[in-house]
């Protein structure tokens, strides 16, 4: 399909779901680069949704690490991570964890889901009934 997909939630403080996003991209060059560009959209979402806490957890632990090192000098995904800097340092509290894909279950459903469905769907204090089971467990 030559299409990649991003797949994010946000949960407030209790856990509960406040807004869920699926988006297909261009496929890049690798895993690792598609993974950067969910961390930086993650981060925007949270901004577009006025939100100015974060934490942002992902499953590729390399980027992870890049993130929370503040290591730009990668050549394939560097220029990504610094941007996704830039756009955490807007925010009054940003950090970065590392979590197995196990327990980021609603996310990768969600990236899976963009890459055959339109190229942005958004939903704004609910989900699709779909992904209720796995937020219920992510939440454990």
């Amino acid at each position: 399909m030559g299409a990649a997909g991003l797949g994010m939630v946000i949960h407030d403080s209790a856990g509960s779901v406040i807004g869920a996003l699926a988006e297909r991209i261009p496929l890049s060059c690798s895993v690792a680069t598609v993974e950067a560009l969910a961390c930086r959209r993650a981060i925007l979402f949270a901004k577009e949704m006025s939100i100015f806490a974060a934490s942002v957890e992902g499953d590729a632990e390399i980027v992870i690490m890049a993130l929370k090192d503040g290591m730009t000098s990668n050549s394939e995904f560097g220029h990504i991570i610094q941007d996704s800097l830039v756009l955490a340092n807007d925010l009054s509290f940003c950090v970065f964890s590392h979590v197995k894909r196990l327990g980021n279950s609603v996310a990768h459903y969600l990236a899976r889901k963009a890459k055959s469905g339109n190229e942005l769907q958004v939903w704004i204090e609910s989900t699709p009934d779909d992904i209720a089971p796995l937020v219920y467990r992510d939440s454990l």
